[in-house]
């Protein structure tokens, strides 16, 4: 046998054993009959007649980053796949320019390989177009009780303004330069002080691995 066949076999053995990759059961787990934990937000627009146009939305991203809980893809890239979902969570109350959601922190309930709250995304959506831009609500800080976080929304018939920017500033450039200011629609989003707090980060799967000697 040449070392090309060699190869070859090689190869196709590879691939075998990348397709036989057992996955396991990434099913969302039973939901918590009585949910207790909760983040309460607030988001108002800062103009109140924006409320006419344009409409809040809110999702949260819930995920288990426990390594015996995932996969490795049986591909080239090897990525390791976490169990997750994302999901709109519905506003509790709407009032003149301003939406309540409770985002719940034990919305599951397992006692292994329970899927946590990663982080939740606003939304604002344009009701005369249909068009929607998502915004970054900052770190983990921004989630603490008690704190205020605020962002501009630029709508413009380009399809490439499609965010929100708070910790950053809208770009400076002819694209967002060209939005009116009525079409800069501003939010603040206060989680109540009453909100519970985040549980612990938990260990993702490659904080596993050995770290380098200094």
């Amino acid at each position: 046998m040449n070392a090309r066949q060699q190869m070859v076999i090689s190869l196709i053995l590879h691939s075998m054993l990348f397709g036989c990759t057992e996955k396991k059961d990434l099913s969302p787990p039973p939901l918590n009959p009585h949910p207790t934990e909760a983040l309460h937000v607030t988001v108002s627009f800062d103009r109140p007649d924006d409320a006419n146009r344009y409409t809040i939305i809110m999702n949260a991203l819930y995920q288990n980053q426990q390594s015996e809980c995932g996969y490795t893809e049986g591909s080239w890239n090897r990525r390791f796949i976490y169990p997750k979902g994302s999901f709109e969570i519905p506003a509790t109350a709407r009032y003149a320019g301003q939406a309540d959601f409770d985002i719940y922190l034990d919305r599951y309930n397992r006692a292994s390989c329970n899927w946590e709250l990663a982080w939740p995304d606003f939304s604002v959506r344009d009701n005369y177009t249909g068009k929607v831009l998502t915004g970054e609500w900052g770190t983990r800080k921004d989630l603490s009780p008690g704190k205020t976080y605020r962002a501009i929304c630029p709508f413009s018939d380009s399809e490439y303004a499609q965010r929100c920017f708070g910790n950053q500033p809208i770009p400076n450039t002819p694209l967002y330069n060209s939005i009116p200011r009525e079409r800069r629609i501003p939010v603040t989003l206060h989680v109540s002080k009453d909100s519970a707090p985040l549980h612990p980060e938990p260990p993702s799967h490659f904080e596993n691995f050995v770290r380098p000697v200094p």
